[in-house]
């Protein structure tokens, strides 16, 4: 009489690290999109019941700008995974980088491809897949936030501030014996929210600025992560979408020649720029592996590459942070 084996049963392995990455980076963002009212210390002899009601003041506060911006990240990396999955590419589940101090509370998110991508063409539906992806959730969160802005006065000094280019920088550090001129951080325009506040609040009169909304500031920051990663360097996003177009050699090259204006961004425009030129050049580099099939793209596909640079073009901010 044969025997009956009961069926083993398999469960799927729960991914402790990306979950704890994930539940941090929503703390942070909570903390860091809490108005500095919000974040005090519970009163003496409030207990453990005062310490409650000060964290889920803290949470209820940074509710709008953690739900915004993680959003918008997660859609961002489940592009990249997605498609990577759809093409049969070992990778894994996005990481999280929580950053617990700062005005943002994360570095970002990014997954790691565990295997050769199999063609230059599942290269460029990687690479893009994660930027179109944050792109179209950010900008309808930011034309939200910015229809629930405020336009307050401020100072003529802090308007007519130039750029902060890293040779400013300094001379404006060096001529303050060590302190910058304002301590007001305000966020630079892209093509794409230029013409949202020109559409949503009209030119702005004299002596007045944008105060965001949190969910604004937070869309913001990801259209400038898109930005960021459609940089055409080595082995960012517009690196992958760069090399898919143009091959490997001459994506080599594309990159370089991205690098150096980055670094003049960097020396004359804004010290972001600096410091991104310093990860990119150094860290980055401007090489890509090879795909398996190196199958130049077909005409629709090179439609897409062409639409991804055009997305950095339109979410590139000249100055990121003026103070």
């Amino acid at each position: 009489m044969p025997q009956v084996l009961a069926r083993s049963r398999t469960w799927p392995r729960i991914p402790y690290l990306n979950l704890a990455l994930f539940l941090a980076t929503v703390l942070t963002t909570l903390m860091a999109g809490a108005p500095p009212g919000a974040l005090r210390l519970p009163a003496a002899g409030s207990g453990l019941a005062g310490a409650l009601a000060e964290a889920g003041a803290i949470a209820v506060a940074g509710l709008p700008f953690a739900t915004s911006l993680i959003g918008i990240l997660l859609c961002h990396e489940m592009g990249h995974y997605l498609l990577a999955r759809s093409h049969g590419v070992d990778t894994t589940l996005p990481f999280f980088i929580p950053l617990p101090f700062g005005p943002v509370g994360t570095f970002g998110a990014v997954i790691r491809i565990r295997s050769t991508l199999p063609s230059r063409r599942a290269v460029l539906d990687i690479g893009a897949a994660g930027p179109f992806a944050g792109f179209v959730v950010a900008v309808p969160l930011y034309a939200w936030g910015i229809a629930h802005s405020e336009v307050r006065p401020v100072g003529d000094a802090v308007l007519e501030l130039p750029g902060m280019g890293a040779l400013a920088f300094v001379r404006d550090w060096i001529s303050g014996g060590g302190r910058l001129s304002s301590d007001l951080i305000y966020p630079g325009d892209n093509v794409v929210t230029w013409c949202m506040k020109q559409l949503t609040l009209g030119p702005l009169p004299p002596g007045t600025a944008v105060f965001e909304h949190p969910v604004a500031f937070a869309a913001w920051i990801g259209l400038f992560i898109t930005a960021l990663n459609l940089i055409p360097i080595g082995q960012l996003d517009g690196g992958h979408v760069t090399y898919a177009l143009l091959g490997r050699r001459r994506a080599w090259q594309f990159s370089r020649v991205v690098s150096w204006g980055l670094l003049a961004c960097g020396l004359f425009l804004s010290w972001t720029w600096l410091i991104w030129w310093v990860v990119t050049r150094f860290l980055v580099g401007y090489g890509h592996p090879p795909a398996t099939e190196e199958v130049p793209l077909t005409t629709g596909r090179r439609a897409v590459a062409v639409l991804a640079l055009l997305l950095f073009a339109a979410t590139f901010i000249p100055v990121p942070i003026s103070l």
